[in-house]
């Protein structure tokens, strides 16, 4: 359920959060080795990729009419993941329907995989003074070199094997690295390499932020904060005004010092195992 909050915090509606998100999900449909599958109760990405991480196969958003459209829909997808012998992340949040969908999913194999939190800002609130570590700086991704070291983070920070970072290159290669796309990406620099990662995606009339990957070594010294920071004084110098994240618990206390509040509490269910009776 939402969480209580100041209503001077509460301008940004809290479905703002699944608009922004499932419109990122979509956006990646623009890469030749994705596929965007629509239909009028249910959204998914999927992939031939096995490793299993959300950008690689994920429904970002459903509104069932029926319980029966549910359980049929939630079979379908199913038999094409064992199919196709891949992952499948399944987010549950404030737009989905029906409320208690993570039930329906259980029931089909799923597995509650993380409780995270959506979290909304209005620009003007934003706390700007994260501490910044001694030589380090945030670009944006405007080249090939740097969507290398950009894949590279996000690889290590999610241990990803080579064959899956190879694949996410070729997917993030083939979306550009424009700077009039409504998605850019960042990479921090610490000591002269690259060791952290985030990107803002603008759609549903607010900004989101995606991404916030750090490697282990680069940990603990406010670099997450400092990139959010930076990437976020970019999306308010072009003009917006409010902004969205879903935070995993370990990324929550980063983002509340930037200024963010919890909103929505959302559930993400993975399919992990073939169980019997499908």
């Amino acid at each position: 359920m939402p969480y209580k909050i100041p209503s001077s915090t509460q301008s940004t509606p809290i479905t703002k959060i699944d608009t922004n998100f499932a419109a990122r999900i979509a956006y990646f449909g623009r890469s030749p080795y994705v596929d965007i599958l629509r239909e009028k109760e249910i959204m998914r990405l999927r992939t031939n990729i096995s490793f299993p991480h959300y950008i690689f196969n994920v429904v970002p958003t459903a509104n069932f009419s029926s319980p029966e459209s549910a359980h049929a829909h939630i079979c379908s997808v199913v038999k094409d993941i064992r199919a196709r012998n891949t992952t499948l992340f399944w987010s549950v949040g404030p737009s989905t329907a029906p409320i208690d969908l993570g039930y329906y999913l259980e029931a089909h194999g799923f597995e509650q995989a993380i409780t995270c939190s959506g979290m909304t800002i209005d620009m003007g609130l934003l706390n700007e003074e994260a501490y910044v570590p001694s030589g380090f700086t945030v670009e944006r991704v405007m080249s090939k070199a740097r969507l290398e070291q950009f894949v590279d983070v996000l690889a290590e920070n999610s241990h990803m094997p080579r064959s899956a970072a190879a694949d996410l290159y070729k997917i993030e290669a083939s979306l550009g690295y424009h700077h009039y796309l409504p998605r850019q990406r960042y990479i921090g620099i610490w000591h002269g390499q690259p060791v952290a990662t985030t990107t803002l995606f603008f759609g549903g009339d607010v900004v989101g932020i995606y991404h916030v990957a750090t490697v282990p070594q680069a940990r603990g010294y406010g670099i997450a904060s400092a990139m959010s920071l930076a990437a976020l004084q970019d999306a308010r110098r072009w003009g917006h005004r409010q902004a969205t994240l879903i935070a995993t618990p370990q990324g929550q206390p980063v983002y509340r010092r930037l200024g963010f509040q919890p909103r929505f509490e959302y559930k993400v269910y993975a399919w992990s195992t073939w169980p019997k009776g499908h």
